[in-house]
């Protein structure tokens, strides 16, 4: 069982990267989130008899190498100025948690050996969705395909058993992948428009 207190963090951190305006700050709320995750992997790892190994790996690249290849991201697309595209901090809070509580009240039982972990874990996947869908810069669009994914391992966690270290060690090869791609593509878009801010791919046409 994961303490609630515990729980309410990982959820409280996804909020947060909600409303923060920097993205700087944005990779240390996720790295804040990451860690944490990874330490409860460590532990399960330890008490259920589980491949510790591979909880390190978790905890290690999960709460540092990839918030560091965001950091580096950040350092290649400099932002002259604050997206203005974004809606107002007030708003996307206030929408990112409607849609949480209501996934949450809407959701049938998942069946998880922990199920306060299973709504955490609810909640985290929809929160990344939500801060993908919500923040303009790709920095912050992969920060919330991170947050998804950390929900998806807390509910593995959450999992009588948990998940097999193959399966977590292919979910990090995944991300790792997958960063790296959002990386490149924010990279490339600064190069061509002078910012980060996907909102300017509309002005594209055939």
């Amino acid at each position: 069982m994961i303490a609630e207190p515990v729980l309410w963090a990982l959820v409280g951190l996804a909020l947060g990267l909600v409303v923060v305006r920097r993205r700087s700050a944005g990779v240390a709320v996720l790295a804040a989130q990451s860690l944490l995750l990874g330490v409860i992997a460590v532990d399960h790892a330890v008490t259920e008899h589980g491949s510790v190994p591979a909880a390190v790996a978790i905890l290690v690249i999960r709460g540092v190498v990839l918030p560091l290849v965001l950091v580096q991201v950040i350092r290649l697309t400099r932002e002259p100025r604050r997206v203005a595209s974004e809606r107002s901090a007030l708003l996307r809070f206030v929408l990112a948690l409607a849609v949480a509580l209501v996934a949450i009240g809407l959701a049938p039982p998942l069946g998880l050996h922990d199920e306060a972990a299973g709504d955490a874990a609810l909640a985290l996947v929809v929160l990344g969705i939500a801060v993908a869908a919500l923040r303009r810069p790709v920095v912050f669009q992969a920060i919330g395909f991170l947050v998804a994914e950390n929900g998806v391992l807390l509910a593995g966690l959450a999992v009588s058993g948990g998940l097999a270290a193959i399966v977590e060690l292919g979910l990090l090869v995944d991300l790792v992948l997958a960063v790296g791609v959002a990386g490149a593509f924010g990279a490339r878009i600064h190069e061509r428009f002078g910012t980060s801010d996907t909102s300017v791919l509309r002005s594209l046409r055939d």
